[in-house]
């Protein structure tokens, strides 16, 4: 492993535009621009007056990262986030709101990319698992961070259980059961 990686566990925190899209369409490149600009730049005041650390923006998503005995103030910045874009959006009438993700995992992080443009970034599976908390609008937190907040804290928050996913193992025997063996190819072009 390079040196310039450091393995570490962080809230992450990924934040999205719900509506972006839709919205997209009915304003031009350079009104949207102009609302993203706005939009990184209360990303940037509210996440880190609550010690947060952005990452970096992509099109219309934030992806920042807290201590984990920050969750109280990671939760506290998102919520207030999710009413400055409620505000930004009625203000210049764009019918969008914040999604948030929530998670608490390893991750590495480090200066990433080629030697004519290098950038701090985290990446790992625990990065993967924050986008797959769920998208829309709405604030969503996963387990870990559900437990590093304070007890009195938790009472809002509702549980929802995921739908049950299969992994496959070895695709050996998978067509077997379908009268097909594993060697035979399938694909209808």
């Amino acid at each position: 492993m390079s040196s310039t990686f450091v393995e570490t566990e962080r809230l992450i925190v990924l934040i999205d535009l719900a509506g972006f899209t839709k919205t997209f369409q009915t304003h031009s490149d350079e009104e949207i621009a102009a609302w993203l600009q706005h939009f990184y730049s209360a990303c940037d005041e509210v996440l880190t007056a609550k010690g947060g650390t952005v990452i970096k923006f992509i099109g219309d998503a934030c992806l920042a990262v807290f201590a984990r005995e920050q969750a109280p103030d990671a939760v506290a910045a998102v919520l207030a986030l999710q009413g400055r874009v409620s505000e930004l959006a009625a203000r210049h009438g764009m019918p969008m709101s914040l999604g948030a993700n929530l998670h608490i995992s390893t991750v590495v992080e480090g200066e990433f990319g080629g030697p004519s443009k290098r950038m701090r970034d985290i990446l790992g599976r625990g990065v993967n698992q924050t986008f797959l908390l769920g998208r829309g609008p709405g604030v969503r937190v996963s387990e870990p961070v559900y437990r590093a907040l304070p007890s009195d804290a938790r009472s809002p928050w509702r549980k929802h259980k995921p739908p049950a996913i299969y992994h496959l193992d070895a695709a050996a025997g998978l067509l077997e059961g379908a009268g097909k063996s594993a060697g035979q190819n399938t694909a209808r072009w």
